[in-house]
């Protein structure tokens, strides 16, 4: 799941209404095990981290128990032109 600057989500590319989120991952969790399956939230670093909180508990209320957050090494990317 991709959330980008403006807050769409993005599921394997597919802009989502954060109410249709859950659903399509009970769908996708129909079809595999949500126990034992991770996944993975990138935010871009401009947005609001509560932005990213909702989503993860949405993520989590369908099903899934296993949520990861995706990040930059440091020096790689955007992070590393700005200092951070």
């Amino acid at each position: 799941i991709s959330i980008d600057a403006k807050g769409r989500i993005f599921l394997e590319e597919t802009e989502l209404p954060i109410s249709a989120l859950a659903a399509r991952l009970k769908a996708i969790a129909a079809n595999r095990d949500p126990s034992r399956t991770v996944v993975y939230v990138r935010g871009d670093r401009r947005l609001a981290y509560g932005r990213v909180v909702q989503v993860m508990a949405t993520v989590t209320s369908a099903g899934f128990a296993k949520v990861a957050l995706v990040a930059e090494r440091p020096g790689k990317g955007a992070a590393a032109k700005d200092g951070r």
